[in-house]
């Protein structure tokens, strides 16, 4: 079934198979779900562009960060690369080795691309850096 979801900020709808995932606006790029509105964590995040890469099912891929905070991190991926919620990874940011856990993801059609939210399990990255 898809939904058919309104955006809190920019007040456009865009549509999904889950409600209850945070995912980034086609539109305005607010965070936000169809049950619980808003994000609203109390990590300080920056968005920040910084190539990464991880190890995935036994693939290396390439990918971006696309905003960061102490306890976690959005990436993008070109193309269509499923990643389950639950999967854990290992990944380097800035020369910065990570294990994260895949908290939400999903194929964003217009990008031709692959939006996942991880939480770091094991290490850290300056996100202040240059």
């Amino acid at each position: 079934m898809i939904l058919r979801l309104t955006c809190p900020e920019c007040k456009k709808d865009s549509f999904s198979a889950d409600a209850e995932m945070y995912k980034p606006c086609p539109y305005c790029g607010i965070q936000f779900s169809g049950r619980y509105g808003s994000e609203k964590r109390r990590a300080y995040r920056i968005h920040k562009e910084i190539p990464c890469s991880l190890s995935h099912q036994g693939e290396h891929l390439h990918a971006w960060t696309i905003n960061l905070s102490e306890k976690g991190l959005s990436i993008k991926i070109d193309g269509s690369r499923p990643l389950m919620v639950g999967d854990v990874m290992h990944l380097e940011v800035a020369d910065n080795p990570l294990k994260a856990q895949v908290m939400w993801s999903f194929d964003h059609p217009k990008s031709n691309a692959t939006m996942s939210g991880l939480r770091i399990l094991d290490g850290a990255v300056n996100i202040f850096q240059g």
